[in-house]
């Protein structure tokens, strides 16, 4: 929404005759009633200097005139323009693009996200449009967070009413992916903060997932099979048999096992079958990423421990 629009629209035609209110008339006679000014001209011969118009104190006189006309008429207008610029107006309730629908709620902006596929500055443009300073990008994600915030960082307290931003569909509690069913964001009134915000989407055909899952979870491409501490030759069986395809990230692992770091240039090293996985992640439809050393480890550099999948 253009924030211009709040302004009163004034017309040239609107203005025609302003310069002759009740404020331009008396500035118009104050600035009549002031004599020209008269000065002495010096001249070559002696005695008393004879009083004349000086041109230039003419001229300027006119000016003045002429100023003050155009001041009476911009008095005027502004007495037109002010309220609506100066005026309690806050930010807009509701907003609205090619790309999300935002409208209050009681205590919450509710933000339909109609484009998934939207550059996320549309969705950044109608958050500013509110007053809410949140950027948010919607990426491709793998099934059991589609819907899902994946990502967030904030800064500031939280809203009044104790919340700040969380995710839902429109209407509430439909499925994702059926006939009128769409995700929302909602941010709470009131807050004030800064936030980055990732919101996941369905994937489009060999685009890559843009969220950290692993695959061993409920709903992803390898529910109920546990891979961590397997070798490669094990787990690619289990992958075969399900009709998936693997890629491999090698990984090196904290001298305490408590971490991993990923280093590009050990990427193109050849994996064996004898090499331990510690995690599986979703890397696209039909497609897995298996996490691997060459060692076995006593413990698990991925989570610092024993993996424990859950769901």
């Amino acid at each position: 929404m253009n924030e211009l629009q709040h302004l009163a629209r004034v017309r040239d035609e609107d203005l025609a005759g302003q310069a002759s209110g009740a404020g331009a008339r008396a500035l118009l006679a104050s600035i009549l009633s002031e004599e020209p000014t008269a000065e002495p001209i010096a001249g070559p011969t002696a005695g008393p200097a004879r009083r004349r118009t000086s041109r230039w104190r003419t001229s300027r006189w006119r000016a003045r005139l002429a100023v003050g006309a155009v001041a009476a008429a911009g008095f005027a207008a502004a007495a037109v323009i002010a309220p609506a610029v100066l005026g309690p107006r806050g930010p807009a309730s509701s907003y609205a693009n090619s790309a999300i629908d935002i409208e209050l709620r009681g205590d919450m902006y509710v933000a339909t996200i109609k484009d998934p596929l939207a550059d996320h500055e549309k969705y950044t443009e109608g958050f500013k449009a509110v007053g809410l300073n949140v950027n948010l990008e919607v990426v491709p994600v793998s099934p059991t967070q589609v819907g899902q915030l994946t990502g967030m960082r904030l800064s500031g307290r939280l809203a009044p009413n104790g919340q700040s931003i969380s995710n839902g569909t429109t209407p509430e509690g439909c499925t994702l992916g059926s006939e009128g069913c769409a995700m929302t964001v909602e941010v709470a009134r009131g807050w004030t903060g800064w936030a980055s915000v990732q919101l996941g989407r369905a994937a489009r055909p060999g685009e890559k997932y843009r969220n950290w899952r692993s695959a061993m979870k409920k709903g992803e491409m390898l529910e109920g099979y546990r891979a961590d501490g397997k070798t490669v030759g094990e787990v690619m069986a289990e992958v075969r048999r399900r009709g998936l395809k693997a890629v491999f990230q090698i990984i090196t692992p904290a001298p305490d096992n408590g971490g991993y770091g990923v280093d590009p240039k050990q990427q193109s090293a050849e994996v064996g079958d004898d090499w331990m996985v510690w995690e599986v992640q979703s890397e696209e439809a039909g497609v897995v990423r298996l996490m691997v050393t060459k060692e076995r480890l006593p413990k698990n550099p991925v989570y610092g421990d024993t993996k424990i999948t859950d769901e």
